[in-house]
């Protein structure tokens, strides 16, 4: 690379890292969701426990729950969340990891998940089960996503391509998951690094190599992050083929080492999904209102799509801390004007394989939704869960959108968006959601963040501000 090739993706990383940290200075321990669960298997699984002792499936714990042979004062980040998850209107509490007593082996509700999204941070639990710990984990986690999020960028960057689709498909709620242990955020942040590099490489008709080695490294990590991954990646070649079957054909006779890889990540996704993943689908949980009519499901799912939609904009902590409504609308506005206009200025192929894409998205909930009604009688779809497919439609965009000198001001009111709701997420923790005071959590807090009110607000605008003058526009030389 050249040196300011590394002076680019220096700054591009240092903008998405300062935008993690300000979700990592307003956020108490263990406000991610399904948190605690994801620390303890991340810490397991670099210490070579990679499942664990099984536990039955019930309805009071998870099909994937099983206890791992570790310190047991990890398993006591079970314990520190509940004075305020579920309760939006309660403060935040501290409870130091290291203080507390365990009451049962070390048990993770993710303990059959594929090991590798929670690799990135394990290397923080490292540092032992205590609060230090905890905020490693945070660390390391969001420095992996960031270099994904970061390669992304830089392909853009180095094809003169606008970065705001890139800004829209990163919502508040993609970074938040980016700053918090949970391999969703891995998940995501592949998934919009693959979508960059395929609609990139759809316009070059699959020419370059670079284009194709990040596709590939991509959608690998994301097939192996999670078995859904791989359903992903499927959309993403039918969108590929689609749009132009005959490149893609050609990528693939030309490149048999980046197939292999493709191939060996699909063998192993599938391979641990049928002989650990899987070990409790065979149980149907006794619950009374399991809908078995797909067509109830499906309508079901259909009218409850818009808040998932939402959802995916962000909805922080345990799905206790939405978005603001007219946040969501600016994010869902700027994303429908990408897609729109992408899909006006590229060819016939190329809008059918954007609105198969569009169509994907309300059938994979779907079928979410189904699986989520034979195993456990719900409706368990969210928002992350459709996120890896919504990404793609914004970025769709880098097709053909070089930078605009609108770019700096479109990047300024996304920031906006993202500064906004850290700040309603510091206000639920500090002070509790609703109330018509808005700036009480800033006067007379009921949970401080470490740093100190006046700190972690000054932490949090210098990033916004830091991360802007990153993003605006391209490298200077």
């Amino acid at each position: 690379m050249s040196t300011s090739s590394v002076r680019s993706a220096m700054s591009l990383f240092g903008a998405f890292i300062a935008l993690a940290i300000a979700w990592m200075t307003v956020l108490p321990l263990f406000a991610g969701p399904d948190e605690p669960a994801n620390f303890i298997k991340s810490a397991a699984v670099v210490r070579g426990q990679f499942v664990g002792e099984p536990i039955p499936a019930s309805v009071t714990t998870s099909f994937w729950s099983t206890y791992v042979d570790i310190d047991p004062q990890f398993g006591t980040a079970q314990l520190v969340p509940w004075c305020f998850v579920g309760q939006p209107q309660t403060p935040a509490c501290s409870a130091p990891l290291q203080s507390l007593a365990p009451v049962e082996p070390a048990r993770t509700d993710m303990g059959r998940y594929p090991p590798l999204g929670f690799v990135p941070a394990g290397i923080g639990t490292l540092l032992g089960p205590s609060d230090t710990g905890v905020r490693a984990a945070r660390l390391t986690a969001a420095v992996v996503c960031c270099a994904m999020l970061t390669v992304a960028a830089q392909l853009l960057r180095r094809r003169r391509r606008s970065l705001v689709p890139l800004l829209v498909a990163a919502t508040p709620g993609v970074v938040f998951l980016s700053s918090v242990s949970s391999p969703s955020g891995v998940e995501i942040v592949s998934a919009i690094a693959a979508w960059t590099a395929l609609w990139i490489g759809i316009h070059e008709r699959w020419s370059l190599p670079s284009t194709i080695a990040v596709f590939v490294g991509a959608s690998a990590l994301l097939i192996v992050a999670r078995p859904a991954g791989i359903v992903a990646v499927i959309v993403m070649v039918a969108c590929a083929a689609i749009a132009d079957h005959d490149a893609l054909r050609r990528a693939a006779l030309r490149h048999p080492r980046e197939l292999g890889v493709m191939a060996a990540a699909v063998t192993a996704s599938i391979a641990w999904y049928v002989t650990t993943y899987d070990h409790n689908f065979g149980v149907r949980l006794d619950v009374e209102r399991r809908v078995t009519s797909l067509t109830t499901i499906a309508s079901r799912s259909l009218i409850d799509l818009p808040r998932l939609v939402a959802e995916s904009v962000g909805n922080f902590g345990w799905l206790d801390t939405p978005s603001p409504t007219f946040a969501v609308w600016i994010i869902v506005g700027l994303t429908a004007t990408l897609a729109i206009r992408a899909a006006q200025r590229v060819s016939v192929r190329h809008r059918l394989a954007l609105g198969a894409l569009a169509l994907c998205v309300p059938v994979w909930h779907i079928a979410l939704n189904a699986n989520y009604q034979d195993l456990l009688g719900s409706y368990g779809s969210q928002g992350r869960h459709l996120t890896p497919l919504i990404v793609g439609l914004p970025l769709a965009a880098v097709m053909r959108r070089a930078h605009h000198p609108s770019d700096s001001s479109v990047a300024g009111l996304v920031l906006c968006v993202h500064a906004w709701c850290v700040l309603v997420a510091l206000r639920r923790y500090s002070s509790g959601a609703g109330g018509d005071d808005l700036l009480g959590f800033v006067t007379n807090p009921a949970w401080t963040p470490p740093l100190g009110m006046a700190t972690t607000l000054l932490v949090v605008a210098l990033a916004h501000i830091a991360a802007w003058w990153a993003l605006r526009g391209p490298r200077r030389s």
